[in-house]
């Protein structure tokens, strides 16, 4: 496979496990910290997979440095089951690619990056995107109160989201230098476990996880599906980035919105009242001008 099929199924992947995050999310999880910790849990299959084939790969100190970031890791996602569980998933999927404007200043902190004027015009662009997608029309009983943005209650997450997503791209950059690709995710994945581990210390959480045991075959065969989508997702991003131009498969990845927006249109024909979606003419209008800004915005910056 070249690197545009990679990307392509990168995004069009990672916008599958959005989805199926929501449906879950809605149906069956009370607090989205014990639905992390069962994702952290099922997906220790896929690293046991890697390892048993592969080797650990250890690395001194990377492979510590990796296991580090894994623990950032699951505060981004943390974040960002966070904001999925207050807001629609075609939103929060636009939301996502706010983050290079946080990766800007530790590019240039950091790693001594220099940054050209398409930069910050991109920037930008990813701001304005965020803006416009966050954006709620206000309710008719609201049209007499002062007037101000109507913006997600999801931003506060997002926020978390995008300074943590960014302290990770940074680090992940410095590690792939170091190790391949299959065994950064194996050190991701080991840090990922030892931080859901100080989640199990909390009662409701430990008792939430030993209800999901009792939810059924749908929510199974939904958490099968999600670890599976989720893992040949981020897969087949790292191993675009390793055979082609950043800047162009960023630019792919940046479908991830549109595909998610794609997604929930097809389910609301096919399957109506699965997911909890404004399908209003505006509100699907403003989602897609949101989705061409970001992929303009990435264009730029990448």
């Amino acid at each position: 496979m070249d690197w545009f099929s990679f990307a392509l199924l990168g995004a069009a992947s990672l916008a599958v496990t959005g989805v199926i995050d929501k449906f879950i999310l809605e149906k069956y999880v009370s607090n989205s910290y014990s639905y992390l910790v069962c994702l952290i849990l099922f997906q220790q299959i896929f690293a046991a997979g890697i390892f048993y084939f592969l080797g650990s790969g250890f690395i001194y100190p990377q492979s510590f440095y990796a296991a580090l970031v894994g623990i950032v890791q699951i505060m981004y996602w943390a974040a960002y089951l966070k904001a999925l569980k207050v807001e629609e998933t075609s939103r929060i999927a636009a939301l996502v690619f706010v983050y290079p404007v946080f990766v800007f200043p530790a590019a240039v902190l950091i790693l001594g990056e220099a940054l050209a004027l398409k930069d910050y015009i991109g920037g930008l662009f990813l701001v304005f995107s965020a803006i416009l997608v966050s954006y709620r029309p206000p309710v008719p009983s609201m049209q007499n109160r002062k007037n101000s943005l109507n913006l997600s209650p999801a931003l506060r997450y997002m926020f978390l989201f995008w300074i943590f997503y960014a302290t990770y791209s940074i680090a992940a950059k410095y590690l792939l230098a170091y190790m391949d690709e299959w065994h950064l995710m194996l050190w991701l994945s080991l840090g990922n476990l030892l931080a859901v581990l100080a989640f199990l210390t909390q009662k409701g959480i430990r008792e939430e996880l030993v209800k999901y045991f009792h939810a059924g075959y749908i929510f199974f065969s939904s958490l099968a599906a999600e670890e599976i989508f989720s893992f040949l997702g981020r897969g087949a991003l790292i191993f675009a980035y390793a055979v082609g131009s950043v800047a162009l498969v960023s630019s792919v990845a940046a479908l991830q919105p549109f595909l998610t927006l794609i997604y929930v249109l097809f389910l609301s024909i096919f399957m109506p009242g699965i997911l909890r979606e404004k399908m209003d003419r505006k509100t699907i209008s403003l989602k897609i001008m949101a989705s061409v800004l970001i992929i303009i915005g990435l264009y730029l910056v990448s």
